[in-house]
């Protein structure tokens, strides 16, 4: 015999079976309901990017895209064990990511074990990695990578690199194929190297097994051709946040203030991402009545990590 249960909402008898599903309904009816409410109430007491914050964003987009495809400029630099690294010795034979970083940079040192963790199991699959550090003095380099376990790689760039890079920000990462050309270009920090990188990696072994991979000559060749080309990715914006022009306050200051890339200089003599940034935002912004530092004070807020 079936059983009947009363429906307290309408006073009729409904069997088990229907009420059953009809729980499950109103419950999963609640549940998206709850959700919806959530993404609400997340939508309307999450910070509104100002428009600083979009333009940046759209920058940094604007970069990714106009790197993917272009060849790889060709590069030598010294790792801090001593050996010399130059990129045409291994493009073509290796799937080569360039990590651009800096001690002093919180999303750089939070990104290092995922970086660390990606090497470590690809490195047999023909990938490596290679950390370039932006213009810091050995020794504070060096107890970075011991205090990270870092397997790989560390060189220190004398800024030469980062610019034929076009890197304005840190981190930034560049994966470059066994075709020679960026296939991946990434301003700020990767939170999921397997979604960054994964796909490419296989997309390479295709090229390798197919006998695409470029050879040293041709990648050489190549590299040559774009290098005497007058404008590259992201050379153009970098030269001209140099020339921004700059008023008596902006001169005033970038003569005064540290670069926040603690590098010893100051933000008139530095020609890092970061002190360009300051200059193109101390000639482009309107900073009303602020004094000197409490301009200094802001500025360091938003371009240095950890500044109070």
């Amino acid at each position: 015999m079936m059983e009947w249960r009363q429906a307290a909402w309408a006073g009729t008898a409904l069997p088990l079976e229907t009420r059953k599903p009809m729980n499950k309904l109103v419950l999963n009816g609640a549940i998206i309901a709850t959700g919806i409410a959530l993404g609400i109430l997340h939508y309307t007491l999450k910070p509104k990017p100002n428009e600083r914050e979009i333009q940046e964003y759209a920058e940094g987009m604007s970069s990714n895209i106009e790197w993917r495809g272009q060849v790889a400029p060709d590069f030598e630099l010294k790792a801090t064990n001593g050996e010399e690294f130059r990129l045409s010795d291994k493009v073509g034979k290796k799937i080569i990511v360039l990590n651009f970083f800096a001690t002093w940079c919180g999303p750089c040192r939070e990104e290092m074990p995922e970086l660390e963790h990606y090497y470590t199991q690809h490195k047999e699959d023909g990938l490596l990695l290679v950390g370039i550090d932006s213009d810091e003095k050995r020794d504070h380099v060096e107890e970075f990578a011991r205090d990270l376990g870092l397997d790989f790689p560390v060189t220190i760039d004398e800024e030469a690199v980062q610019k034929q890079y076009g890197v304005s920000g840190l981190p930034t990462t560049v994966l470059i194929g066994l075709d020679g050309k960026v296939q991946f270009y990434e301003a700020g920090a990767l939170a999921n190297a397997e979604v960054a990188f994964d796909n490419l990696l296989r997309q390479n072994g295709e090229l390798a097994k197919n006998g695409q991979a470029i050879s040293t000559e041709e990648y050489r060749e190549l590299a040559e051709k774009q290098r005497a080309l007058p404008v590259r990715p992201g050379v153009q914006a970098a030269a001209a946040e140099e020339d921004d022009h700059l008023d008596e306050r902006g001169k005033r200051i970038v003569a005064r203030m540290d670069c926040p890339c603690s590098c010893e200089k100051k933000v008139q003599a530095c020609k890092c991402g970061t002190s360009g940034k300051i200059k193109k935002a101390l000639a482009s912004e309107d900073f009303k009545d602020a004094t000197d530092d409490e301009i200094i004070r802001g500025l360091n807020k938003r371009f240095c990590v950890g500044a109070s």
